[in-house]
């Protein structure tokens, strides 16, 4: 499974690509259980222009209809459409920008804890 993941290095939000391994399963290919502790459905988005900011809380966004575009402070965007996951984890420093549309956009959070550790899905 294709993560993008947004954090800080050096004051600066950077985005890298990450891949959760998965296994064959009985119905297909499958991620491990990750950890949560929560979860936030969001249907409707402000569109307001949201300067530079940061993550509220570590949290993966997966929008379920409409996308999200990121962009960091070195110009590097992103933008991740339903079915596609951004782990957004730069709680400090720089931040970044983002915009979610449509209007009426429906987007999943799930809250993930401090302890997770996605630097061991690196490539």
């Amino acid at each position: 499974m294709h993560l993008v993941w947004m954090r800080t290095e050096n004051g600066k939000t950077v985005i890298e690509d990450l891949e959760i391994p998965s296994t064959k399963e009985v119905r297909g290919c499958e991620t491990p259980i990750l950890p949560i502790n929560g979860a936030i459905f969001r249907t409707s988005q402000p569109q307001v222009e949201m300067g530079y900011h940061n993550a509220p809380r570590r949290q993966i966004v997966v929008p379920l209809e409409g996308e999200v575009e990121i962009e960091t402070g070195d110009g590097d965007v992103r933008l991740i459409t339903a079915g596609m996951a951004l782990l957004a984890d730069d709680l400090s420093g720089q931040g970044h920008k983002s915009s979610f549309r449509p209007e009426n956009a429906v987007t999943l959070f799930l809250l993930v804890p401090d302890d997770l550790d996605p630097s061991k899905w690196m490539n």
